[in-house]
């Protein structure tokens, strides 16, 4: 009976380990895939060429790690120039010299770089349950 409860206790210890194992993989890829991403986003943003700000938005992106109970998360957002993401990913009305309204070009540059990064965490989780 005591050799039942040894192999018992044994494997909850490996399956314990293998489990922390596996979400250690996860987290690696998810930094890995939310850093690609910010580097993504700094090289395709657009810039001001001229004025005050240069290049300041393209600049912004930032990666902030969330950590709650056994899930880590990362969350790349612009720091510098935050309200600017979606009137730029998206478009907007813009008001001319006479008075009339137009529309501003959307600047589609934040969901290819999520796409990147999404694709980048599934080929990066793959690749290291492999090797497990």
């Amino acid at each position: 009976m005591a050799t039942n409860m040894n192999l018992v206790a044994e494997l909850d210890l490996l399956m314990k380990e293998y489990v922390q194992e596996v979400q250690d993989a996860i987290d690696d890829a998810a930094k890995e895939a939310a850093e690609l991403t910010a580097r993504e986003l700094t090289n395709s943003s657009p810039k001001r060429k001229k004025g005050k700000g240069k290049g300041a938005y393209a600049r912004g992106w930032k990666i902030k790690k969330r950590e709650d109970a056994n899930l880590v998360s990362f969350v790349v957002y612009n720091g510098k120039s935050p309200g600017l993401t979606h009137v730029l990913e998206h478009g907007h009305v813009a008001r001319n010299q006479f008075g009339t309204y137009g529309r501003v070009r959307a600047i589609p540059h934040i969901g290819p770089a999520a796409d990147a990064g999404i694709q980048r965490f599934q080929l990066g989780v793959k690749a290291r349950l492999r090797r497990l």
